[in-house]
């Protein structure tokens, strides 16, 4: 409680003289001592919470880190006008990079993390590929043949149709429970539709052929992460919306049809199939050529208007993060900044957390597009070193930027239980700095060594802060309702956390312990329960990624330190990564 401060009813000299000070009851708005007393009676305002001075704190460390990193380019600069008038003999070699307190394991390991030059790992018995070259790679289970192989064996059988119709049309529970699991743990993050929009969906399929393609895609989509229904069930329903994919594409162009199609690329992208993933997606992104966006004030906006502008951002963020892929360009027609934010589209006393997450999400999102992809570029490692010092400064200070604006109300407090679309939200910031500090890493890019201390620092913090949210997660039993998207946040975090393994190793000083990693990686076991192929794509990539670089003996050497929970845990993905072991390049 806040001591209130009592003074007396009278002004000026007289007041500050004779200011009574009484034991306070903490009645508001006046506490009895002041009324019995006939005083004006006044509360501080109330200082802010604990969590709110970790966010503080938060927002300060990165302010330092930015001096930190500017005062580095400077010495730099400075460094590099010297050598110019220096004699040429003298000068270093520019490709020389500078001496960095790290051993040859971890300059390997930063070299590749930093980058982002990973090997090649191809899957053998249906285990995910590692597609496409350096910065675009992404996660799959199909490439494109060079012919049509007819030796593969053809796919189970799913129910027919008919069967299949008659089951759904009379199963009216089953429909409720899916458009409910849906909305909760799926339409949360994505705000694929708006749920009066789905107020026909328990007539399925006696709807228009538009609406049929919209539900079947979004029953299949939680029937494939919801703990009562079936992968067949999942599969039956997906197999009906692809059926009507080419009518609707041709026939019926409207807003569901676009909807229904990003939940198709969606649940594709979560499989690993790649090859039909980016197909429906980038007929989405065809389709969203002809949105009707207008610019118009608030009071004049229709529902349709309110509506496409939802289910623009809805797109942008699909097509952000649908794959991990980084530097990669935006596909939509449409440049984010001329369009209405999402927030904007919710009556100010309907604007819950969901919303202010999802709008949140797509401003991060932007920011990288703008702002840190360009470090992903396949010429930005060639670019003269002051370049590069501008680019990152920019898009660090765009980071700044945001987190000066994040609202309030995101902001996790230690009194009130977070909701978990917050703390997605937080472990999606967090990731999203590694991605900005990520391409600075590089020992081997001499223009950015001075850089790299204080960018490896902000890294792990972040990794650190992604961690810490996941095991308050795991004590709630939440990790099973996390979006899939999360997966790849927590993959960066455990790369990260293995990368301070490797240089604590290297250091000779006292082990530092492995929890952390092993921590992220039973994070990504218990998604596999959920989003199989995404999670168990993942987890043999991050330990082929690590024991490349010198972590397969710290990570043997410190089962002293686990539990025997974490040692079944790793030799039950040994079976995982052995497929692999031998395919990496």
């Amino acid at each position: 409680m806040t001591k209130p401060m009592q003074l007396s009813p009278l002004t000026g000299a007289e007041a500050d003289a004779d200011a009574v000070h009484l034991q306070c009851d903490g009645d508001k708005p006046l506490c009895g001592s002041c009324r019995s007393h006939e005083l004006a009676c006044h509360y501080e305002p109330a200082r802010p919470t604990r969590r709110q001075k970790y966010w503080d704190r938060d927002y300060v460390q990165a302010l330092e880190d930015q001096v930190r990193l500017l005062s580095a380019s400077l010495q730099q600069a400075k460094e590099s006008g010297s050598s110019q008038s220096a004699s040429p003999a003298s000068q270093p070699s520019p490709s020389e990079p500078k001496q960095l307190p790290y051993g040859p394991k971890m300059l390997k390991a930063l070299h590749d993390f930093g980058s982002v030059k990973w090997a090649d790992a191809t899957g053998r018995d249906g285990l995910p590929i590692l597609a496409g070259p350096g910065r675009f790679s992404f996660y799959s289970n199909t490439l494109l043949p060079t012919f049509e192989d007819g030796t593969k064996p053809s796919p189970p059988p799913t129910l027919s149709t008919e069967t299949f119709l008659l089951e759904i049309a009379s199963n009216l529970s089953l429909k409720q429970h899916l458009k409910a699991h849906f909305l909760e743990n799926i339409n949360s993050y994505y705000k694929f539709v708006d749920p009066v929009w789905l107020n026909f969906s328990d007539l399925f399929p006696h709807n228009d052929t538009a609406l049929q393609l919209l539900y079947s895609a979004l029953f299949a989509a939680a029937a494939y992460s919801s703990p009562v229904a079936t992968r067949e069930t999942a599969e039956a329903f997906m197999a009906y919306a692809e059926g009507l994919v080419q009518q609707c594409y041709l026939e019926h162009l409207c807003l569901p049809v676009l909807q229904g199609l990003m939940i198709i690329a969606f649940y594709k992208h979560v499989q690993l199939d790649a090859a039909k993933g980016h197909l429906y997606h980038y007929m989405a992104i065809g389709l969203s050529n002809h949105l009707k966006i207008r610019d118009v004030p608030p009071q004049e906006r229709t529902v349709n208007d309110v509506a496409t502008i939802r289910t623009f951002w809805s797109l942008f963020f699909l097509d952000r993060i649908s794959t991990p892929k980084l530097g990669a360009p935006a596909a939509i027609p449409w440049e984010p900044d001329s369009i209405t934010p999402y927030i904007d589209t919710v009556p100010p006393e309907l604007v819950d957390t969901a919303s202010l997450s999802f709008d949140h999400h797509c401003r991060l999102y932007h920011i990288q597009q703008q702002y840190i992809d360009v470090m992903y570029s396949p010429h930005f490692q060639q670019r003269p070193a002051a370049e590069k010092q501008a680019i990152f400064a920019k898009a660090n200070n765009a980071m700044l930027a945001l987190r000066k604006k994040i609202d309030r109300r995101l902001y996790i407090s230690r009194n009130v239980k977070p909701n978990r679309v917050q703390v997605v939200f937080w472990i999606t910031y967090h990731s999203i700095l590694i991605n900005l500090y990520r391409p600075i890493l590089n020992p081997k890019d001499p223009g950015m060594t001075d850089n790299i201390p204080t960018a490896f620092r902000s890294a792990t913090a972040s990794a650190m802060a992604i961690t810490r949210m996941l095991k308050g997660l795991q004590a709630t039993d939440e990790i099973k309702y996390l979006p899939p998207f999360i997966i790849y946040h927590v993959f960066r975090a455990a790369l990260v956390h293995g990368l301070n393994l490797i240089a604590a190793e290297e250091a000779g000083g006292q082990r530092m312990s492995s929890g952390n990693f092993w921590s992220c990686f039973r994070v990504l076991g218990e998604l596999s329960g959920i989003w199989k192929e995404l999670s168990e794509g993942t987890m043999p990539f991050v330990l082929l990624a690590t024991r490349g670089w010198g972590l397969q003996e710290e990570a043997t050497g410190v089962a002293d330190e686990k539990d025997e929970e974490e040692d079944d845990y790793e030799a039950g993905i040994n079976d995982l990564i052995g497929e692999l072991e031998g395919e990496a390049v």
